[in-house]
């Protein structure tokens, strides 16, 4: 975690600007980012989504089939 000495506290990387600086003063404490970082709860969220979404397919699916077989039989 980069430390500003200006500031005088710790600064989390995802809260330094895209040129590294100190959100506060804009010192330059990091390096500058290439892309945005991800947080990762995002990622979490986005897993269960799918496997949510997926599930739901699958279940439309099922009912299709029940659906054609009770009018066929």
């Amino acid at each position: 975690m980069p430390w500003c000495e200006s500031c005088d506290r710790h600064v989390d990387k995802g809260l330094l600007s895209s040129q590294g600086g100190c959100p506060s003063c804009g010192k330059q404490i990091g390096e500058p980012s290439k892309r945005p970082n991800t947080p990762w709860h995002f990622w979490v969220v986005a897993a269960g989504a799918a496997l949510y979404l997926g599930w739901r397919a699958v279940e439309l699916v099922v009912w299709i089939i029940q659906q054609l077989l009770q009018a066929a039989g």
